[in-house]
């Protein structure tokens, strides 16, 4: 996109609002992830924006603002080791027909455990794609988030939901699982994360449920499952016959808030050099990350978030 070209920036804001509505836990939306963020915008001169006209200059503005809502990703520690154990229990698991190991993502809100197994599924699909640059019956991973209250229905549909398949009033549990087996299984489904699992509680019927629900679908699907949480570790999910059965499949890997180390200070940098801002002194934040990292409760969302709201 440059500024000399009005109708390109039309392009991206009008992709931008079709996106709106799209969300990761649909196949549609995944798909949109996967295929990254436009090109940053390149900034006006002075001179070239006094010459915008009214709706020239909005296009623009909210192109700068679009940009800075979505922000980068930055491949941390944490975020690299995520990906690393990941891929290495893929490959472990590939071959396997029972007793496939998994990875369990847990720590405080805002420590980036969603981002950490995103990244991970969209470097996955990536690499799939690669392999099979010619295949378009493929569905790598499934991205699914546990509901609030979820039931054993509940995120049985959500595994439907994201495969696009239809789910009727009618349509018992049995249905439902025998029709997303079938179709990760045609469709080479190698992947599955489950965000939000610190909404199942298993000292009640329901969240029981769910848990054997997530058990069953791990035992049909020759996939590698990977459960992401607050605080999954100490939320109880673990202890019991149920939650002893899951610790002994997976692997833990904790989230931290960030340490004020040379980590946060690259972190910090880094951002700053995908601002889009007129009036900015570049290296005006990283004289800040001390300050930074006092005020965002040390955690990379909120990072973004401080720095998506400069001007």
């Amino acid at each position: 996109m440059t500024i000399s070209k009005p109708a390109a920036r039309r392009t991206v804001l009008q992709e931008t609002d079709v996106e709106a509505d799209r969300q990761l836990n649909t196949l549609t939306g995944w798909g949109k992830f996967i295929d990254g963020p436009p090109a940053p915008p390149v900034l006006a001169s002075r001179s070239a924006r006094q010459q915008m006209n009214p709706p020239e200059r909005d296009l623009y503005e909210e192109s700068r603002l679009d940009h800075h809502a979505r922000m980068l990703t930055v491949a941390t520690s944490f975020i690299e080791r995520t990906a690393i154990c990941g891929r290495r229990l893929v490959l472990l698991n590939r071959h396997a027909i029972s007793a496939r190991r998994g990875l369990i993502v847990s720590g405080p809100a805002g420590t980036g455990k969603t981002i950490a197994i995103t990244q991970l599924g969209r470097s996955h699909e990536l690499l799939d794609r690669a392999r099979h640059p010619h295949a378009t019956d493929r569905i790598p991973v499934v991205y699914v988030t546990v509901p609030p209250a979820a039931t054993a229905r509940m995120i049985a549909t959500e595994f439907a939901r994201f495969l696009g398949l239809p789910v009727r009033a009618r349509s018992n549990m049995t249905d439902i699982i025998e029709a997303v087996v079938g179709v990760c299984t045609d469709t080479r489904t190698a992947l599955v994360l489950v965000d939000e699992l610190h909404n199942i509680s298993l000292t009640s019927r329901h969240g029981a449920e769910v848990a054997d629900t997530l058990k069953y679908f791990s035992e049909r699907l020759p996939a590698t499952f990977v459960f992401a949480g607050i605080d999954i570790d100490e939320s109880g999910l673990l202890s019991g016959t149920r939650g002893a059965q899951i610790a002994g499949r997976f692997t833990l890997i904790p989230s931290r808030p960030f340490p004020y180390n040379s980590e946060w200070k690259g972190l910090v940098a880094t951002m700053e050099d995908t601002l889009r801002l007129h009036e900015h002194r570049s290296g005006t934040l990283t004289d800040l990350d001390r300050f930074l990292h006092n005020h965002t409760a040390h955690t990379t969302a909120s990072m973004a978030t401080k720095t998506a709201t400069s001007r």
